[in-house]
């Protein structure tokens, strides 16, 4: 499942939708689900696909692509990526106010605000931590428990997307164009991509099984890469 905003990723325009992409890279249905103003991360889970839309959380039917219900965030001002915590609740980063939102069924509520989190992006999920990007440029662990913000790594550009590569090392994109390895250790990095010069952005990615699954803002492509470790 791939969103696509559609024009400005903070136009409440309804033009935003999602296309279903195989894994070998055919256009299996350009336009799955519409209606849409920015839609931005995406989240299978069960039957449901769930979608960070500008302020709102989308929850969509995974087979029909048809709107299951609207959950407002309030004082959202442009919510991107999402994931899944550990005890089944929603992670919901908002880019535009220093917060990361929770939402179980119809509700939804702040789950950390704090002057780390500003330009929050990318989000992972890990047993006892949430792992964070930043746009600018930090890497940060926020415990479940006790909301404590450890800072893993700093000076990545406008950080996005993130994957775990094992070893304490992490995977993360950088807008426009950069792709960094990161050891959580000591906060060292080195970058192994670089498509700014060609005006490839890179966004946020799935890493699935070695290959790395990348959407393009511009152009509007897809790429896959293969991983080696």
């Amino acid at each position: 499942y791939v969103t696509n905003v559609n024009g400005e990723g903070d136009a409440r325009d309804g033009n935003g939708f999602i296309s279903r992409v195989s894994l070998t890279g055919e256009m299996l249905e350009r336009e799955f689900a519409r209606g849409l103003d920015g839609p931005k991360g995406v989240m299978l889970g069960g039957d449901a696909l769930y979608v960070a839309d500008i302020s709102q959380l989308v929850v969509l039917d995974a087979a029909t692509g048809a709107v299951r219900r609207r959950v407002p965030a309030p004082g959202a001002v442009f919510l991107n990526d999402l994931t899944f915590a550990p005890d089944g609740r929603v992670l919901i980063a908002d880019s535009g106010s220093a917060r990361i939102y929770a939402s179980r069924n119809h509700t939804m509520e702040v789950w950390l605000e704090h002057e780390l989190l500003r330009a929050v992006n990318g989000l992972l999920p890990e047993p006892d931590r949430l792992i964070v990007t930043t746009m600018e440029g930090r890497l940060l662990a926020i415990d479940y428990s006790t909301r404590q913000i450890r800072v893993l790594a700093e000076g990545l550009g406008d950080a996005d997307g993130v994957a775990a590569l094992g070893g304490g090392r992490y995977l993360v994109s950088a807008w426009p164009g950069q792709m960094f390895v990161v050891s959580a250790m000591d906060g060292a990095f080195a970058q192994i991509l670089d498509t700014r010069s060609e005006e490839r952005y890179l966004n946020d990615f799935l890493l699935v099984n070695g290959i790395l699954y990348q959407p393009h803002w511009e152009p509007s492509e897809f790429t896959a890469y293969r991983v080696r470790q």
